[in-house]
């Protein structure tokens, strides 16, 4: 049954669906550094506002689409009788699809699509990265101004640093097992905190960092337990993450210090 909305902890349901990918969606769209330093090269306040809009819808759309990948796939092996090898994981089926089923043309520019499509996240992230490593760490911690042209010197070389690492990663993937799931794990554990870290700072007035970083631990630890040890759907992972991290993150802010500073009505002096 595709339409399913009955909760199920061990299955991806429509219900479940549309609340684990609201909240990526929201911090995709809100937090994420990507997105963020896409956003900041538009020229206007506006620009950003419609840059944001369209391409949510057409990431739905496109979503929408290719959920019905897996729907093809089982038409395909079921209602058209060509049954795969025996032995393939989840993570074998649709790469075998394209070389095996496709014609050679097709098979090739959906390969190179999915390059494209790699190396176009890839090197987002990658630059996102150094700017984050020497704008919020190099220039605080050196104490005195550098000429830019260090500083984008700086950059380039942590993005070769950081480029080899991805690439010395790759060469593990095939040791990891189900990458959806291992991926989702990894998104919901550390991603789903720094969405609860903004929602924090923008619905309340008493969080705190030592609260959020109490939250954030918890999460994460509960995240990769239930990640590795339970079979809970990836799709809660996201969710269970950004919800803990916050409401851990208010109540344990309210056992410190408000670092709200108030200030005094000259009035009242």
């Amino acid at each position: 049954d595709i339409i399913d909305w009955a909760p199920s902890l061990t299955e991806m349901t429509l219900f479940v669906v549309m609340i684990s990918y609201f909240i990526q969606f929201l911090h995709d769209y809100g937090v994420d550094q990507v997105t963020v330093q896409r956003l900041m090269a538009t020229p206007t306040l506006g620009g950003m506002a419609r840059a944001t809009l369209v391409n949510s819808f057409i990431s739905v759309f496109v979503v929408g689409l290719l959920a019905f990948i897996g729907l093809g796939l089982y038409a395909y092996v079921n209602v058209g009788d060509h049954p795969f090898p025996e032995g393939l994981n989840r993570d074998e089926i649709f790469p075998y699809y394209i070389i095996h089923a496709l014609p050679q043309g097709i098979s090739g520019l959906v390969i190179t699509g999915v390059f494209a499509a790699a190396m176009s996240s890839v090197d987002s992230g990658i630059n996102s990265l150094s700017t984050i490593v020497v704008n919020d760490f190099v220039k605080p911690l050196r104490g005195k101004e550098m000429d830019e042209g260090s500083d984008v010197l700086l950059a380039r070389i942590l993005v070769v640093l950081f480029g080899g690492f991805a690439v010395g990663v790759a060469f593990f993937a095939s040791t990891i097992g189900d990458m959806i799931k291992t991926t989702q794990g990894f998104l919901g554990a550390f991603s789903g905190p720094i969405l609860a870290l903004f929602l924090l700072g923008i619905l309340t007035k008493r969080a705190n960092f030592p609260g959020w970083l109490a939250g954030m631990v918890c999460s994460v630890g509960v995240v990769l337990w239930l990640q590795y040890n339970t079979d809970v759907h990836f799709v809660y992972f996201f969710p269970i993450s950004t919800i803990g991290t916050f409401v851990i993150g208010f109540t344990t802010s309210l056992l410190f210090p408000s670092s709200i500073q108030t200030e005094s009505n000259p009035a009242d002096v």
